[in-house]
C-alpha cells in the first residue's frame, strides 16, 4: 500500500563556508524569513545543537570549508504545506537537506489493512495450488510474520530528499513555476511478507 504521509520531519543543515562574508546569523534569518513567507509556523522547526550525531563527521571532513553550521529539525505538516519552500533557499548556504522520518495520523490502521491482505492471499494462493490437485485447504495452523527490512544507510549530503520508508529519492525543485510542490513528497510504502500454514482437507 502506497501512502501519502501527512507528516515529514526534515533535518536542515545550514553552514557559512569558510572565507564567507555571510555570518551563520545572516543565513539563519533568510531561513527564517523564507518560512515565514510560506505560512509555515516557527514552532514548527526545533534547533539541534552540536552534539548531534553527525557533529564529529562534519568536523572530521568538511572542516575545511565549512567554518560554522547551525542543524534544524523541521516537522512539516502535509495537510497544510509542501517541499515549495526549498526553492526559495539559498543552496549556497544548505549544507544537506533529508527527511528523517515520515508517517500518517492513521498509519497503524493502514498496517492492520495490509496484514490483513496478507493473510487473505496467503489462503487464497494455497486454495488455487490444493485445487490443482482435488483437496483444499482447511483452518490455519500457523502464521509467521516475516520482518521487515531496515534501510540503515541513512546519510544523504546534498541537495536530494531520501525517504527512509519507500526507498524514494526526491531531487530539489529548483523551478518552482506552476507546480505546488506536492509532487516532490514521496509516499510511504506499506509491504508486509507473512508465512502461512494451513490444514489441508
Amino acid at each position: 500500500m502506497s501512502v501519502m504521509p501527512d507528516e515529514i520531519e526534515l533535518e536542515i543543515v545550514l553552514a557559512s563556508p569558510s572565507g564567507s562574508k555571510l555570518k551563520i546569523e545572516d543565513i539563519e534569518k533568510h531561513f527564517f524569513e523564507v518560512l515565514k513567507t510560506q505560512k509555515i509556523p516557527e514552532s514548527a522547526v526545533s534547533f539541534i545543537s552540536a552534539d548531534n550525531p553527525y557533529y564529529w563527521y562534519y568536523w572530521w571532513w568538511d572542516y575545511r570549508h565549512y567554518s560554522n553550521t547551525r542543524t534544524y529539525k523541521l516537522k512539516l505538516d502535509c495537510t497544510k504545506h509542501t517541499f515549495a519552500f526549498i526553492k526559495d533557499l539559498n543552496t549556497d548556504y544548505i549544507r544537506s537537506l533529508r527527511i528523517t522520518s515520515s508517517t500518517h495520523s492513521k498509519i497503524t490502521e493502514y498496517r492492520k489493512q495490509v496484514k490483513i491482505e496478507a493473510i487473505r492471499a496467503a489462503k487464497q494462493k494455497a486454495s488455487d495450488l490444493l485445487e490443482s490437485i482435488g483437496q483444499s485447504a482447511g483452518k490455519v495452523i500457523e502464521v509467521i510474520e516475516i520482518p521487515e527490512s531496515v534501510n540503515t544507510n541513512f546519510w544523504y549530503s546534498g541537495y536530494n530528499i531520501q525517504n527512509l520508508t519507500s526507498n524514494a529519492i526526491v531531487s530539489q525543485p529548483y523551478d518552482g513555476e506552476g507546480t505546488s510542490g506536492t509532487e516532490y513528497i514521496p509516499t510511504i510504502k506499506l509491504r508486509f511478507e507473512i508465512k502461512a500454514k494451513f490444514e489441508i482437507l
